[in-house]
């Protein structure tokens, strides 16, 4: 089913729907797709997890402190657990987009025996990780822990009182952390700005059927605008790694004194790019955002509730 709330179920019955939908699917995805693609599986799975906490998220207040904390650090230590395996891959496809962008040329900067380098490394890290049978059972089973106790979640709240206050929450994170990203300029700082634009994207696809055609809006905002800080945020982690990468890397100064300078230029120039999709995506105070959204909620979801 879609990842979103039908107008004919409870919020609490979409809530337990979806978070049961996602989990059953990263457990899935990662019990079966390990040995077959470890890749895909890996990151279907994070994403699986991402979309469960952008839900906890949405009904934070509805669920109570406690509840939140211990569901939503579960996930994301879920998350964290699969991390370095797929950092592996995010290297590789930064570094390509990189030489695909500036127009380097391989041969003369020799650059493609660190592409196969990074391949070979991530590869190694990949296979240790299938290998190890004892990584991936304990992800497992935390996984059905997580599902298991998420399909008995309840909601202290009915209808638009379960989601308002943690939407507007959410807004208003994102909101602040935008001005604060451009205050401190830090790589943590739009890292953190990120996170809360993506939860207002998932959190506008599970509250598309209230007003389609304006969430759909909302919602591929966020979307860009998170597609354009993440791409940020991998190229801080690149320079970051190759700053300390390990010692059987095949990185040469000359790769240094390329590669460096044109990662820091292209991420200034996705974050003067997402400046300008910020300023309109929160251009609203939160109290006013909450209203106007509130203004869409449909007859369908309060009589369900």
């Amino acid at each position: 089913m879609p990842y979103q709330f039908l107008t004919d179920s409870t919020v609490e019955a979409n809530v337990q729907r979806i978070l049961n939908e996602q989990l059953e699917k990263a457990i899935q995805e990662l019990s079966d797709g390990i040995r077959k693609d470890p890749e895909k599986a890996i990151h279907s799975t994070r994403k699986r997890l991402k979309k469960g906490r952008a839900v906890l998220r949405l009904v934070r207040k509805s669920i109570g402190e406690k509840t939140y904390q211990r569901e939503n650090d579960q996930l994301r230590s879920i998350g964290q657990a699969l991390a370095p395996a797929r950092d592996g891959a995010v290297y590789q496809k930064t570094l390509n987009d990189l030489i695909e962008i500036y127009g380097i040329s391989l041969e003369n900067k020799g650059l493609s025996e660190l592409q196969d380098s990074l391949k070979d490394l991530y590869k190694s890290e990949l296979q240790a990780l299938i290998d190890g049978g004892d990584a991936i059972a304990p992800v497992l089973a935390d996984l059905e822990a997580s599902r298991a106790r998420l399909n008995q979640l309840t909601l202290h709240q009915k209808g638009w009182k379960a989601v308002s206050k943690s939407l507007e929450q959410v807004y208003s994170q994102g909101r602040d952390r935008f001005h604060a990203a451009y205050k401190d300029g830090g790589d943590e700082a739009f890292h953190d700005w990120r996170k809360r634009v993506k939860d207002l994207w998932y959190n506008s696809c599970l509250l598309k059927q209230i007003w389609p055609p304006v969430m759909e809006t909302l919602g591929s905002e966020a979307h860009y605008l998170s597609e354009l800080l993440g791409d940020g945020h991998d190229s801080a982690v690149l320079q970051h790694f190759l700053r300390h990468h390990p010692s059987n890397l095949a990185l040469s100064d000359a790769h240094s004194q390329v590669l460096m300078p044109l990662l820091a230029h292209r991420q200034n120039k996705l974050h003067q790019h997402a400046k300008g999709l910020g300023k309109k995506l929160y251009s609203e105070e939160p109290k006013t955002f909450i209203k106007r959204i509130h203004s869409y909620w449909r007859p369908e979801f309060s009589s369900s509730s």
